[in-house]
C-alpha cells in the first residue's frame, strides 16, 4: 500500500467525488465504530467533520479530522481511506480494490 495526502482544501471535493465512485461498493470500518461490509452511499465534508453515510446504518460523524490519506495498491486502484484525528485513524477499506474506470458503475445493489 502506498498512501496519497489530500490536501485539507481539497477535502469536500474529494469526498464527494471519491464517494461517487465508490457508491454501493462494500465497506468495512476499522475504528471506534466497526463496520463490516456495508454499502457505501456516499462521503460528505460537514462543519468540521466528514460523514461517512451507509445504505443501512445511521451516518458515522468522525469529527475534527487532522489528515485524510487515501491508500492505493501499487496499480493505483483505491482500497480507502484513511482519517486522523485526535481519537486516532479511522479506517475506511472496500472489500475489493479496482481501478474505478475498470467497472461499469453500476452497484450490484442499484441493478
Amino acid at each position: 500500500m502506498r498512501p496519497r495526502d489530500i490536501p485539507r482544501r481539497e477535502w469536500p471535493e474529494f469526498l464527494v467525488e471519491f464517494g461517487r465512485r465508490h457508491r454501493s461498493w462494500l465497506l468495512s470500518i476499522e475504528g471506534a465504530t466497526p463496520v463490516v461490509d456495508e454499502p457505501l452511499d456516499s462521503l460528505v465534508a460537514d462543519e468540521g467533520a466528514v460523514l461517512v453515510r451507509l445504505r443501512n446504518r445511521e451516518p458515522l460523524r468522525i469529527d475534527a479530522p487532522q489528515a485524510l490519506r487515501v491508500q492505493l495498491t501499487e496499480r493505483g486502484e483505491e482500497l480507502g481511506l484513511d482519517l486522523e484525528s485526535e481519537r486516532g485513524v479511522t479506517r475506511l477499506r472496500f472489500r475489493a480494490a479496482a481501478l474505478p474506470e475498470e467497472l461499469d458503475g453500476v452497484g450490484p445493489l442499484e441493478r
